[in-house]
């Protein structure tokens, strides 16, 4: 059996998904499954990202979605966690359609509301201390890489930090990079591809954006296989801080559309 195309997802919250389910997200692409985090590969069923305690999954007819396995659409409950649609599903699809005889294999990291300093190592969450959003996901890209090999890291974060006005930003982000392409033994061509921060934040954050797309910017001139992602027209969920459905799918052909450029020279 050929080897997985992986692609690793990470960042907060719009890699994690946030968009309401609608019916062909909770169905199974073919060719398309990503590790859980009991280790065990899947159908990419969304949530793919299991990263907060929810009350629930939420179809676009705004119905519960529920499985019997804890590890898809769960029930309310104790230590049960789902979220909803994000952009590595849609990049998967697209990257199986062009590889139809591999399957791809996505690696969902992405932990909401973590700034740059948890995706260093021995980086902790602080809205749940039990997770090293860093750490945890060398340990599951490390596992993944059993079946295949890591093609394409997607990046969407910084909306904490903009918030927060971090002032070494651009540093932070760069050892990410650095990090990211150590640990898991990547060559600098593997592309690394990060979205710019979107339109719609309330002010704490939309002051303070370019923190992070200038960042963004500077990066994809000075590192190796660095790429961004253009985000100002898509639109939020009605929250002002999370990408709709809808959006999320576009994000995720626009990374892919990135990626196939990168890949092709």
């Amino acid at each position: 059996m050929p080897e997985k195309l992986l692609v690793l997802l990470a960042g907060q919250s719009n890699m994690a998904g946030r968009g309401y389910a609608g019916p062909d997200d909770l169905l199974p692409i073919p060719g398309v499954e990503y590790i859980r985090p009991d280790l065990v590969w899947a159908p990419a069923i969304e949530p793919i990202t299991k990263d907060r305690a929810f009350i629930g999954t939420f179809g676009a007819d705004g119905k519960k979605v529920i499985s019997a396995d804890p590890f898809e659409t769960v029930l309310p409950g104790k230590d049960q966690q789902v979220v909803g649609v994000g952009p590595g599903r849609t990049f998967g699809k697209l990257l199986a359609g062009a590889n139809p005889d591999c399957t791809v294999g996505l690696i969902p990291t992405a932990v909401g509301g973590t700034g740059i300093e948890s995706w260093l190592p021995g980086g902790v969450d602080k809205w749940d201390t039990s997770k090293h959003p860093y750490d945890d996901a060398i340990k599951l890209a490390k596992e993944a890489q059993k079946s295949g090999k890591i093609v394409a890291i997607l990046w969407h974060q910084g909306e904490n930090d903009a918030g927060a006005q971090t002032a070494d930003y651009k540093e932070k982000l760069q050892t990410v990079v650095n990090n990211f392409r150590k640990d898991l033994n990547l060559d600098d061509s593997v592309p690394f591809i990060a979205g710019f921060l979107a339109s719609f934040y309330e002010e704490a954050i939309a002051k303070h954006v370019d923190i992070v797309d200038d960042a963004i910017r500077d990066l994809s001139n000075e590192m190796p296989s660095f790429y961004s992602v253009e985000t100002k027209d898509l639109n939020h969920r009605g929250d002002n801080l999370h990408f709709d459905t809808e959006s999320l799918h576009t994000l995720g052909e626009r990374y892919y559309s990135v990626y196939e450029k990168a890949v092709k020279g």
